[in-house]
């Protein structure tokens, strides 16, 4: 900022020659205008002279009659004398040409500074204090902190913290912190001694930051960006030779208090600069690692979490697999589907026999590879499995008891059996019954239905000629014409008929369907009911006919229940599970986040904070000239 008067020169220097430019040109100006005008005047002069003598020069004639001649001399003189008047006229103007001032020079031209504008400096920037009154006061708060002895103790052991991170962390000084946001389930959890220092640490600087001692000054301003900023870059300078020129227009003391005081804050600051960068560096250094090491340290605790609670649930299963017998799928596939289909019903009591899974088709598990064996080499991983207290306790147990009164069994399931068939003949002829009296009122019904709708059709026809009648006995006065005859509304009837067979057609359709429905629910219910429940079986088999039908139906369980299918099927469909960890979607959208590209964008915000221009309010002192 060098400083000028016109906004279309480079410098004051063309501003000086301009000045001597335009005084030149209009003192110039001013005397050609006056020598112009001058000599127009003696033009015009001796025009008129040259007239009036041209005028004496005629005067002659009169010396042609005696009578006349004194009127010559009278002319003569009159004319004599205006062409002198004009004359000294003439001589006059001449004499002012000729004393036209033509001497104008410069002698001493000269630059004065104006102070319009103080800049005063903060934090390695500085902002522009205005004197002219050209800028309205804006109100600045400057805070200072009240601890600041502790701020700067709590950024040193900071420092030290961000520096020196343990292995393990110790806990002397545990702290338990709220996760109910995150959890309903896990609503509290323990935070050591390093990750507490830290939070404790940021806590302290947190509230040393918020215990600020506030003052709030009001000092016009000029705003970055501004047209009057504009204008004091461009015709302002703060670089003054030596032994310039200043003026003190406008009053540069109003907002000097204003001005000492922010400065001393501002001493203040410096005072305590180094542990502030230092505060700064150290918060900037966390910022980024712990981003880094939350992020990392996250998903290594969410692994190694998810590893512990596999390998230890893969060595709980281990050992709830041990009291099952497992045989191979491959092996004792016929037997298990025979198993799988059995319905345990008393009518195929002579098919039945007991399940029998062999003694060879055992498998082993082997625990390196996680696989179990058979006899002849084959492996799967999930074989099928019999708890030992079933297989080897409870059915020869039934068994044997079952045995002793078989035949009195026998007896009573055949009572049950024939029971169960007078009934379900019973049931049959009164279902019989009930369908042939339901289709015969049905068929009345749908008889009266279409008597129903001949009787409206005649009715409708009958009232449409009565309304017609009446029409035409409103519209003339004889009664003759008012005879309407009887009309064939065919049509209309046709029409109305089709609608409400129509509708008659659904609602016998739709009585139909109900019966065949009602009829499937009653001779579903009837197999049902006719099932004699073969107890012998199903004490002795039916655990493990549940087991085979509970293979099947591994592919259908929710994930939670999947994992039990290794220990077993059946375990796994039938054992109850605690209610499932509840997590709030906030903690996904949280663990989601990308913590290192947060930390460098912020990071990066910061130093572009930093790193702007600082021209843009430049300048120790800025002026105009003047």
């Amino acid at each position: 900022m060098k400083g000028k008067i016109f906004a279309d020169s480079e410098n004051i220097h063309q501003d000086q020659a301009r000045i001597l430019f335009n005084y030149y040109k209009q003192v110039a100006e001013i005397i050609v205008a006056e020598e112009e005008r001058i000599e127009g005047e003696i033009k015009k002069l001796e025009q008129t002279k040259a007239q009036l003598e041209q005028q004496a020069k005629g005067l002659w004639v009169w010396f042609l009659t005696i009578i006349l001649f004194w009127v010559y001399f009278v002319k003569k003189g009159k004319l004599t004398q205006q062409i002198d008047e004009i004359q000294g006229r003439i001589d006059e103007f001449s004499k002012q040409h000729k004393e036209i001032f033509r001497g104008y020079k410069v002698t001493k031209l000269g630059v004065a500074y104006v102070p319009v504008a103080e800049q005063v400096a903060y934090d390695g920037k500085s902002f522009i204090v205005d004197y002219s009154g050209s800028v309205p006061n804006t109100q600045i708060t400057l805070q200072m902190s009240r601890q600041n002895k502790l701020m700067v103790d709590t950024i040193k052991q900071l420092d030290q913290l961000a520096k020196e991170a343990p292995i393990v962390e110790s806990d002397n000084d545990t702290e338990r912190i709220d996760t109910d946001d995150y959890s309903r389930s896990i609503q509290t959890l323990n935070q050591y001694d390093f990750l507490g220092g830290l939070e404790r640490s940021l806590r302290t600087i947190s509230f040393c930051m918020e215990d600020l001692d506030t003052t709030s000054v009001s000092l016009p301003l000029v705003e970055g960006g501004s047209e009057y900023l504009q204008f004091l870059r461009e015709f302002g300078t703060g670089e003054l030779d030596e032994g310039a020129s200043v003026l003190p227009v406008f009053n540069q003391d109003k907002h000097k208090p204003d001005i000492e005081r922010f400065q001393q804050l501002n001493d203040l600051k410096k005072s305590i600069s180094s542990q502030t960068e230092a505060f700064e560096d150290v918060l900037k250094s966390l910022i980024s690692t712990i981003a880094h090491s939350v992020q990392a340290i996250s998903a290594l605790k969410v692994a190694s979490v998810n590893k512990v609670v596999t390998g230890s649930n893969a060595t709980l299963f281990n050992i709830l697999k041990s009291p099952y017998n497992f045989y191979s799928p491959t092996l004792e596939h016929e037997e298990i589907e025979r198993i799988r289909a059995e319905r345990f019903d008393y009518k195929d009591i002579e098919h039945y026999e007991p399940f029998n899974l062999k003694q060879s088709s055992r498998m082993k598990f082997n625990p390196l590879t996680g696989l179990w064996t058979a006899e002849d080499g084959s492996a799967c991983s999930m074989p099928f499995g019999v708890h030992q207290i079933y297989e080897e306790i409870m059915a020869p147990v039934v068994q044997n008891l079952l045995e002793e009164n078989r035949i009195e069994r026998l007896k009573i399931y055949n009572h049950i059996k024939d029971q169960k068939i007078s009934y379900l003949n019973k049931w049959h002829q009164d279902t019989d019954a009930f369908y042939r009296a339901n289709r015969a009122e049905s068929s009345d019904i749908i008889n009266l239905m279409q008597e129903s709708l001949r009787e409206y059709v005649a009715a409708y026809n009958t009232l449409v000629s009565l309304q017609r009648t009446e029409e035409s006995m409103k519209a003339q006065e004889s009664l003759d014409s008012t005879v309407v005859e009887q009309g064939d509304n065919s049509a209309e009837s046709l029409l109305a008929f089709k609608t409400k067979s129509e509708e008659f057609s659904k609602v016998q359709s739709d009585f139909e369907e109900y019966m065949e429905r009602l009829q499937d629910d009653i001779n579903q219910r009837a197999e049902r009911f006719g099932h004699v429940e073969y107890f012998d079986g199903r004490l002795r088999d039916g655990y493990s006919n549940e087991v085979a039908v509970a293979t099947g139906e591994v592919p259908a369980l929710d994930d939670r229940r999947k994992a039990l299918a290794t220990v077993n099927p059946l375990f796994a469909k039938a054992a109850q599970l605690p209610p499932a960890p509840h997590v709030e979607e906030l903690a996904h959208e949280h663990m989601a986040l990308n913590l290192p590209a947060i930390a460098k964008s912020a990071l990066g915000h910061l130093e572009e904070g930093k790193g702007e221009d600082p021209a843009e309010n430049t300048a120790d002192t800025t002026e105009t000239e003047d």
